[in-house]
């Protein structure tokens, strides 16, 4: 997981961008590099993390808490998300409480800062498996470090 969030950006980020343009568009989202975490299955209408999955968060919070230890403004996006059934009301806001479930285990098992942590839903609108029937593979977090989104580049300057 380390290897994956200290990488450098799939492509070139000409600006920087607020966490709303971030939260609002794929297109900017995809220009940093997205960890799904397979280990969390979410059950039908769910945003509850089995106790026993909480320990499954161990590897990507240990690679998470290292680069956060390495600069404390590092900034993740934790992105719920629904199979395809449903209103599209109610997976939008089952997939926040999924981002927050996650965002939630991170800071209170792991010692993950909060403020280093955003959140969003996105319901069924980036469906990992195009079906239009329940599918847990579809109900899921990612995450992604967007710092190199959302923060100036330290760049060592001669004064």
């Amino acid at each position: 997981y380390y290897d994956t969030l200290v990488a450098p950006p799939v492509e070139t980020v000409e600006r920087i961008y607020s966490i709303n343009e971030v939260r609002r568009s794929e297109r900017i989202r995809d220009k940093v590099r997205r960890i799904d975490l397979n280990t969390i299955n979410f059950a039908f209408g769910s945003a509850e993390i089995e106790q026993s999955e909480v320990d499954n968060l161990q590897a990507l919070a240990d690679a998470v808490k290292r680069v956060v230890d390495q600069n404390p403004g590092e900034v993740f996006l934790l992105e719920g998300h629904t199979d395809a059934v449903g209103s599209n009301v109610a997976n939008l806001a089952l997939s926040d409480r999924r981002a927050e479930a996650v965002a939630k285990a991170l800071t209170e098992y792991f010692e993950i800062p909060a403020e280093n942590i955003v959140t969003q839903g996105y319901g069924e609108e980036d469906l990992k498996v195009d079906t239009q029937e329940a599918n847990r593979e579809n109900r899921r977090v990612t995450l992604r470090r967007i710092t190199p989104l959302v923060k100036p580049v330290e760049t060592s300057q001669a004064n």
